[in-house]
């Protein structure tokens, strides 16, 4: 958690992230994976999140850092979908 602090701050506050503060430090997203299914997340620059793909879910990223917890994340469009079909 340091280290994203860390990263967070050094990016300053010119950073992207539609309202939410700076963007994700690109090199952290090697290291970030779902808490739920342990698998590689992508970065969604326009919505500054943390998209899961396979479960349909995206962890909001907030001043640079991803808030990762499970009660956190919303559905995507694929999820919402998948839910509306059953």
């Amino acid at each position: 958690a340091a280290a994203l602090r860390r990263a967070a701050g050094s990016r300053g506050a010119g950073g992207q992230g539609g309202g939410q503060g700076p963007g994700l430090e690109p090199s952290l997203l090697r290291f970030l994976v779902c808490p739920l299914s342990k698998r590689p997340l992508r970065y969604d620059e326009s919505a500054n999140e943390l998209v899961n793909e396979e479960l349909g879910i995206a962890y909001p990223v907030i001043d640079g850092i991803p808030n990762m917890i499970p009660e956190a994340a919303r559905r995507t469009q694929k999820q919402a979908e998948a839910v509306k079909e059953t």
